[in-house]
């Protein structure tokens, strides 16, 4: 009988035959992903973007935008801030770049940065509209103030007289909706934020201002004199809140908001979130438009860099269609590729850019009538 024989095995030699085998399945894939790309982003640096954002903040905020950044090597870090308290931020030069909404915010800016590094970038544009409800533009319609501007049974779109619509809100016996043929008691009026905060409040001002006349005031007095005939009408909404889109986009928005100043961008982006396009909620275009055109105002290389790939960068460019902005060339000439674009995706273009804009005042004249209108100091 045989004696029984016990083999020493190497431990080390043990551990190789269980660890070898899906150590090179590692390794194989690994080489196969750096090799394809996919895994390269993790390692790749990143710069932090400091910036200052009005109400264009939902762009950089969207998280295809960020990705697409990423993939650039930026983050963005975004600070939310009205244009008006932007453009007087004492810690203005702590930022690489400041992306506030309209004109009068933009020249403030750049005054202040006078000597230094100032670059300006403008991507793309929105028109600043007045959002409600079909019922309450059909109201407007029978009492001669707007006009459906799309063909259809239900168009989305409505022009808007914004003198007709100002008498409408001065005249006792049709100042209330009720007064319109509507179960609703509450005065006919537009509800925006607060002028003094926020760009799309401010506009509102230079629409009722237009109500007044086509001529904008060239004398401080002048601009004076006109602020006080259109406070009224901005008062009549009572306590200003902030960005209106969020209360009007809500299922309960009637409760809210009757009729709203939101940026078209907003509605458009709305409508193509949706599944089937939401025929309840119109736009009420004024017929002397305002568009804004917000600038990206560089104060860095690296935000210089942003802006850069906001003009050039096919992605981020395709993005802000998806997202309802107006997309602009270098030269400042609107591309088609918006109209095409909702086309496809069922909504008809807008009459954005084809109706008369506003002349809005001299910056410095406009901010005295902004004061004026708004209590603003």
């Amino acid at each position: 009988m045989r004696e029984p024989e016990f083999k020493v095995v190497d431990p080390r030699r043990r551990f190789l035959l269980w660890f070898v085998p899906p150590l090179a399945v590692f390794v194989t894939g690994l080489v196969v992903l750096l090799v394809s790309g996919h895994i390269t982003g993790p390692f790749r640096s990143v710069t932090v973007v400091r910036a200052l954002f009005a109400s264009k903040r939902d762009f950089f905020q969207d998280e295809q935008v960020k990705r697409i950044l990423m993939a650039r090597g930026y983050q963005v870090h975004v600070t939310p801030i009205g244009s008006r308290d932007l453009a007087d931020k004492p810690d203005l030069d702590s930022y690489h770049f400041v992306f506030p909404s309209g004109h009068v915010a933009n020249e403030h800016v750049k005054k202040r940065r006078a000597g230094k590094h100032v670059v300006p970038y403008r991507p793309f544009f929105t028109p600043v509209v007045l959002a409600t409800f079909r019922e309450y533009a059909e109201a407007l319609k029978l009492a001669g103030v707007a006009t459906p501007y799309d063909t259809g049974e239900k168009p989305l779109y409505y022009d808007l007289d914004m003198a007709g619509f100002k008498n409408l809100s001065a005249d006792p016996s049709k100042d209330q909706w009720s007064d319109l043929g509507l179960s609703n008691g509450n005065k006919v009026l537009a509800q925006s934020p607060d002028p003094c905060k926020a760009y799309s409040g401010a506009t509102l001002v230079g629409f009722f201002a237009t109500a007044f006349g086509d001529d904008p005031p060239q004398t401080l007095e002048a601009a004076e004199e006109l602020a006080r005939k259109v406070k009224p009408y901005v008062d009549a909404q009572g306590q200003a809140g902030e960005d209106m889109a969020p209360k009007y986009f809500v299922p309960e928005g009637r409760t809210h908001a009757v009729i709203a100043v939101i940026y078209e961008h907003q509605y458009i982006a709305y409508q193509l979130r949706q599944k089937n396009i939401d025929t309840e909620r119109v736009l009420l275009y004024p017929e002397k438009q305002h568009q804004s055109t917000p600038e990206l105002i560089s104060f860095t290389p690296e935000g210089d860099r942003i802006g850069e790939l906001m003009m050039n960068d096919p992605e981020l460019r395709k993005r802000a269609v998806e997202l309802g902005f107006h997309s602009l060339s270098w030269n400042g000439e609107s591309a088609d590729d918006f109209g095409t674009y909702i086309a496809g995706r069922g909504l008809p273009k807008p009459p954005a850019g084809e109706a008369g804009r506003v002349q809005l005042p001299k910056a410095e004249l406009f901010e005295r009538m902004l004061d004026v209108v708004g209590d603003c100091k």
